[in-house]
């Protein structure tokens, strides 16, 4: 069904890396659909979880409904786009199919998607260096609609750890992780009809709350801020942000009232959820391409980091944005960031067309900041990455990623 790899510490990375230890890859999996959202889980005792959301056209004909929903039949109708295309997957993919649909030259295809759930365990090696072995397991799978982004709430909801997903049916569904290793779905909201549900952060970065809030962004320019309550997720209000997709939304996590968003329409919004929203606090057109990436730093307040289809990463001091701190090129488009959990000194970036690097963002003092770890093992749009918070008897750094159009998820890491 999928082919697995196992690799120990001591293997070394096919390309050339910046840095004085190159990182080395540790797993290989394939996702059979094309991945482009990875998420290690945050909660203690739950650190070795990792999660997979995947992305598939498929023709109408080869979808099938069962009781337990819908799934493809036959993978030869599955789409695979020519991966030395130089556009986005998803903005290729979201524009194909709108264009399908105004001429009515066929029937648009469906957007399929699976939720990958995988247990990672480290085994001592028989080798006269000690090595260990990574194992990544797959627990738990099951079919849906394509996933747009996943993300593992800060804390626990009723004693469990929870993930939210977005998905191309225009929701955003909340899953309780169980004590088996098995998802079950909590509750879902549909933030719109005839959309895609692009992106979506918890307001719990740094404030924890029992009743956490969720905010979206979708391929209609809308942002909609979700309140979770016993009885569900509630709409507390929506409001057009962008003029096209807006690809990316984002808490302040140290004034969680306080909302970023990035748009195909080159622009940068603050928006104040205590008012309207009527007009956003702040608009940037600092970056030149469309914005699709962004984190506050959940360990230093009123930092900001930003990515977009321009290459570069700008990061920012939130009480003052008339203009970033510095820029950084990095080759490709910026598709995601993550601040490193523990001290928020490196940024974690996936770029597209140029693999994934880590930023060393300890002193913001100059034009831009250095790259530290460049991790070039995948052939396909990089997508997808995340800093794994479990330490004990793995490398120093472990980082999942995962890349498009191969379908393909990786384990490496550094020591």
């Amino acid at each position: 069904m999928y082919e697995l790899e196992t690799a120990n510490l001591n293997m070394t990375s096919g390309s050339p890396v910046v840095g004085e230890r190159s990182p080395q890859l540790l797993w290989k999996q394939d996702t059979e659909y094309s991945a482009d959202a990875v998420e290690w889980c945050p909660i203690d005792g739950y650190k070795n979880v990792l999660v997979c959301g995947t992305y598939q056209l498929a023709d109408p004909e080869s979808v099938r409904t069962t009781d337990s929903g819908t799934e493809t039949t036959d993978p030869d109708t599955l789409k695979t786009t020519d991966p030395d295309k130089t556009t986005d997957a998803t903005q290729e993919e979201i524009g194909n199919e709108q264009a399908s649909e105004n001429t009515n030259i066929d029937q648009p295809k469906q957007r399929k998607g699976r939720l990958l759930l995988y247990n990672l365990e480290v085994e001592d090696g028989s080798g006269d260096g000690g090595e260990r072995n990574v194992l990544l397991n797959e627990v738990f799978r099951e079919e849906c609609a394509a996933i747009l982004d996943l993300k593992w709430g800060h804390q626990t909801i009723d004693g469990k750890p929870c993930l939210g997903v977005v998905n191309a049916s225009g929701e955003v569904l909340l899953y309780v992780l169980q004590d088996d290793k098995t998802f079950t779905e909590k509750c879902s909201l549909q933030v719109g009809v005839d959309r895609l549900a692009l992106s979506l952060d918890w307001s719990t970065g740094v404030t924890a709350s029992s009743t956490p809030s969720i905010i979206v962004s979708d391929s209609a320019g809308e942002l909609t801020l979700c309140h979770y309550q016993q009885s569900g997720l509630v709409n507390a209000l929506q409001w057009k942000a962008h003029d096209f997709e807006a690809w990316i939304a984002a808490f302040n996590y140290w004034q969680p009232d306080i909302v970023y968003s990035g748009g195909d329409d080159c622009k940068l919004k603050c928006w104040d959820t205590r008012t309207d929203c009527s007009y956003p606090v702040i608009v940037s057109k600092r970056h030149s391409m469309g914005v699709c990436s962004i984190q506050s730093n959940q360990c230093k307040e009123h930092i900001l980091a930003t990515g977009s289809y321009d290459e570069n990463v700008l990061l920012w001091d939130t009480r003052q944005m008339r203009r970033p701190l510095c820029s950084t090129s990095v080759g490709g488009g910026v598709w995601r960031v993550k601040w490193h959990p523990v001290h928020g000194d490196w940024l974690l970036t996936a770029c597209m067309h140029n693999g994934f690097h880590v930023l060393d963002c300890t002193n913001i003092t100059d034009d831009s900041v250095p790259i530290l770890q460049s991790y070039h093992g995948h052939e396909s749009l990089a997508y997808g990455v995340d800093w794994c918070r479990m330490q004990e008897h793995t490398p120093e750094h472990l980082v999942a990623s995962c890349s498009f159009y191969d379908h393909v998820l990786h384990v490496w890491g550094w020591s």
